[in-house]
C-alpha cells in the first residue's frame, strides 16, 4: 500500500476537469432540491390550513411532508458533495476530497435503497391487485 499526503491532491487534468462538471451540476441539483423540499413544505402548510370538515387535505399535507423529508437528503448529500470536493479542487486537499466522494456514495447508498422500498412497494400494490381481482372474479 502507497502511503498517501493527506494535503496533497494529485489527480490529472481531465479528472479535475471531470471533478469540476460534476461539482457545477451536483451544487445546481442540490439548490432545485431544495427549492423543491421549500415548495413541499409550502404547499403542505396550505394544505393544513385549507382543511375543513368536508374536504380534508391534512393526510395529503403529512405525505408531503415525509416525501419533503426524505428528498432533503440526497439534496443535502449532493449539496456536500459539491462544497467538500470544490474545496479540494482549490486547496489541493486528499482530506476534502474523501469527504466529498464519501457524501457522493452516500447519495447513490441512499436513492438505491429508496428506490427498492419503492419497487418493493410496487410489487406489493400489484399482489394485492392481483388477489383482489382473483377473488372478485371468483365470486361471479
Amino acid at each position: 500500500m502507497e502511503n498517501i499526503d493527506k494535503n496533497n491532491l494529485e489527480v490529472s487534468e481531465s479528472v479535475r476537469k471531470s471533478l469540476d462538471t460534476m461539482v457545477y451540476w451536483s451544487k445546481f441539483l442540490a439548490i432545485l432540491g431544495y427549492i423543491g423540499v421549500g415548495f413541499m413544505v409550502l404547499a403542505a402548510i396550505a394544505m393544513f390550513v385549507m382543511s375543513n370538515p368536508y374536504y380534508n387535505m391534512r393526510f395529503l399535507g403529512f405525505i408531503y411532508i415525509i416525501i419533503a423529508v426524505l428528498y432533503f437528503y440526497p439534496a443535502n448529500y449532493l449539496y456536500n458533495f459539491a462544497t467538500n470536493t470544490r474545496r479540494a479542487l482549490s486547496s489541493d486537499s486528499q482530506t476534502s476530497l474523501n469527504d466529498g466522494l464519501s457524501n457522493l456514495a452516500s447519495n447513490f447508498k441512499f436513492v438505491g435503497v429508496m428506490a427498492a422500498v419503492v419497487l418493493s412497494f410496487y410489487a406489493l400494490m400489484f399482489l394485492i391487485s392481483l388477489f383482489a381481482g382473483a377473488s372478485s372474479v371468483m365470486r361471479f
